[in-house]
């Protein structure tokens, strides 16, 4: 349509005559009012209480406001959060299955939730066997808030396969009732596949592992741990639960804590490794394989053997008391630990150390051992027959770790200073006494570092008053001729500790 045509099709304006008859009929068609009708007295008081409510909802939409603010910002927030996550885990989600299920493995814990990620995470959390091996099932008070862990133990079980099981099972509540039992139960229904098993147990649970048929095929390594209880502490007649590991074939070692006052267990003559008391433990003589022996026992235990105990193959040893050595044959023996008790005493009086010491040098002699390191926390130094009867059998030593006492006698540094004197040894570790360093002899101790090379650190407790703190800096001028100067805690470990085997 062109312009021209346009405009003759476009309808004209009417013509302003018919405008204004128009304008008039409109006019007269609006109805003409009544006279003014006033609101009455209730619909002014409507009105007064709908613009009294009218701050109300104002305040409110306020509030709204603020909270949608707040929920908007929130919501920005974790948008951020969750891109951050994303481009973290984007490059994690596409790393091979046999990666992560190696990460999984080294990271055992929250299998659950990192199966929540993703659904390939899940896939691999759920179809790998391998990561649901190591079983830890802890039994506190039963609350409302922790109902028991049967409904978890259903659900490992099956993923674990029939791959071999490392199970912990921690029971320190009320072992009678029903959920502690079931969960027991169904760990038992797999013992076969226990290849280790770390065990707080009281003996009534003990009781049911007895009683239950088959044999601990896989298990190689037990921890045993009896909860401290008067109800729990008695002594086991023979046919009991004394042999409740006895059926286990390839059982190696075993770790049993507070096992004094349960009387004499009966465990496999193949072990290699065993840390428990020294009257829990059935014919200790017959366990001829043994490598490694970790002995403890009470304090007023009066233990009286015939014959001495042969083991032709233990090369570690840690006592609690010297008066086991009195008791043992260790041919092959490389590596002792013994404490400072001494039928009941501690071994602080200079009778007591001259004491130690001949019973350390008949245990030499009658093992016939040659001995590698030697840990005490006596002062087997500053006994009068050390230098001339204790170091001629200990001439193949290379490490040497005692306590300093009360005895001030610089012979033992004095002696060392020769090179014919324990002439392999290497590592020398003294430590001190809590209440001071008066018996350390800097003079004689760098005399004896000047004339043989030997790697030297003392220690000394830490204490409350941070008083190690001076008496470190005291000892200082040591550092500069190269002894490690350490503070250690007054429970920490000196040689061989308990349970742990090398």
């Amino acid at each position: 349509m062109t312009l021209e045509t346009n405009l003759h099709t476009t309808p004209a304006p009417p013509p302003a005559a018919d405008a204004l008859s128009s304008w008039d009929a409109f006019l007269d068609s609006i109805p003409l009012l009544p006279q003014p009708v006033l609101p009455s007295e209730s619909e002014y008081s409507g009105i007064a209480l709908l613009e009294g409510q009218l701050p109300v909802y104002d305040t409110l939409i306020d509030r709204l406001d603020t909270a949608l603010e707040e929920l908007q910002a929130l919501r920005d927030m974790m948008r951020e959060v969750s891109k951050e996550f994303s481009s973290t885990l984007a490059p994690i989600r596409r790393l091979p299955s046999d990666v992560l299920r190696s990460v999984f493995r080294e990271t055992q814990s929250d299998l659950d939730g990192r199966g929540s990620i993703c659904a390939s995470w899940r896939d691999i959390v759920v179809s790998s066997p391998e990561l649901w091996l190591d079983i830890k099932i802890t039994f506190p008070s039963l609350t409302v808030d922790n109902p028991g862990r049967s409904p978890l133990l259903k659900t490992i079980l099956p993923l674990s396969g029939q791959l071999a099981l490392d199970i912990r099972f921690v029971s320190d509540g009320n072992t009678s009732s029903g959920e502690t039992i079931e969960a027991f139960s169904s760990s038992l229904r797999e013992r076969l596949r226990w290849r280790s098993a770390s065990l707080k147990l009281p003996l009534d649970l003990l009781e049911q592992l007895r009683a239950s048929s088959g044999k601990l095929a896989c298990l190689e390594s037990l921890i045993l741990m009896t909860p401290r209880s008067r109800r729990n502490r008695r002594s086991l007649p023979p046919g009991d639960i004394s042999d409740v590991f006895i059926n286990a074939p390839s059982l190696c070692k075993v770790v049993w804590h507070q096992s004094i006052g349960y009387g004499s267990f009966v465990f496999p003559s193949q072990i290699t490794h065993l840390a428990a008391s020294f009257t829990s433990i059935h014919n200790l003589h017959t366990h001829s394989l043994l490598e490694e022996l970790h002995l403890e026992v009470k304090q007023d235990d009066d233990t009286a053997l015939l014959h001495r105990i042969t083991l032709p193959k233990v090369r570690r040893l840690s006592v609690s008391s010297v008066e086991i050595l009195r008791h043992l044959c260790l041919p092959s023996l490389e590596d002792l630990t013994f404490d400072r008790y001494s039928m009941g005493v501690l071994l602080f009086a200079y009778d007591d150390v001259e004491a130690v010491v001949e019973t350390l040098n008949d245990f030499v002699r009658s093992s016939h051992c040659s001995l590698m390191s030697l840990a005490t926390r006596t002062s087997i130094v500053y006994a009068s027959n050390f230098i001339q009867q204790t170091i001629p059998l200990l001439e193949s030593l290379t490490s040497l770790a005692f306590e300093i006492d009360n005895v001030s006698e610089p012979s033992f540094y004095d002696t060392s200073m020769s090179l014919n004197v324990l002439p392999n040894l290497q590592f020398l570790i003294i430590r001190l006494p809590k209440p001071g360093i008066e018996d350390v002899f800097q003079d004689p101790l760098s005399t004896m570092l000047a004339s043989r090379r030997l790697s030297v650190r003392i220690e000394y407790p830490i204490t409350p008053d941070n008083k190690h703190v001076g008496i470190l800096n005291t000892l200082e001028p040591l550092r500069q001729l190269g002894v490690d100067l350490r503070a250690e805690d007054t429970g920490s470990s000196f040689g061989i500790s308990f349970g742990n085997f090398a």
